[in-house]
């Protein structure tokens, strides 16, 4: 994953049209792209910096389709989109950043994405573990199958995301494996 930002020029004649601008980029990236946005995300949300620029930021493996919509939809003119960090973990739901390893608990904002394993009680990332079928895995660790579920509620009263966002409860018996 790669953490980018879109930035776009300050226009010091209508300041707000940067705003509204920035808007129908991240709506175009969410209808014309395979890019995983959502427009309506505080933590995709329009911010400026020291310069006035408006700018978002979002996780994505998908560049070229950015670099494509800018193209094909008019933004390229005024639009620069900069790598801001690169990470081997996966974003984090509640403040977007992206560890440079797979981590449980984000280590900005300590969310804690997923339940340690109700069997060996390690620590053990989200891909970490293995398919079985469907929502069973097996723990990399103690081999024992587990339920992967998101949380339900997902979000709070206040739209929060509930921790963890992922819980981990016993499937079935331990899976025998070859040593």
């Amino acid at each position: 994953m790669q953490r980018i930002r879109v930035t776009a020029r300050h226009n010091p004649e209508d300041p707000s049209e940067d705003l509204r601008w920035a808007s129908r980029l991240r709506r175009d990236l969410w209808a014309h792209s395979a890019v995983e946005i959502d427009p309506d995300s505080s933590s995709h949300s329009t911010h400026r910096d020291a310069e006035r620029n408006a700018y978002f930021e979002f996780a994505t493996d998908h560049l070229p389709e950015v670099q494509r919509v800018m193209r094909e939809f008019g933004y390229i003119d005024r639009a620069t989109v900069n790598m801001i960090q690169e990470g081997n973990g996966t974003e984090c739901v509640n403040c977007g950043n992206i560890p440079p390893e797979l981590v449980t608990v984000c280590p900005k904002c300590q969310f804690r994405d997923i339940d340690p394993c109700p069997y060996c009680n390690n620590e053990v990332a989200r891909l970490n573990y293995t398919s079985v079928a469907g929502e069973v895995f097996q723990c990399p660790i103690c081999h024992h199958r587990v339920r992967l579920q998101i949380n339900d509620p997902m979000r709070d009263g206040n739209g929060d995301f509930n921790q963890p966002l992922v819980c981990v409860s016993p499937a079935e018996a331990p899976v025998e494996h070859e040593v």
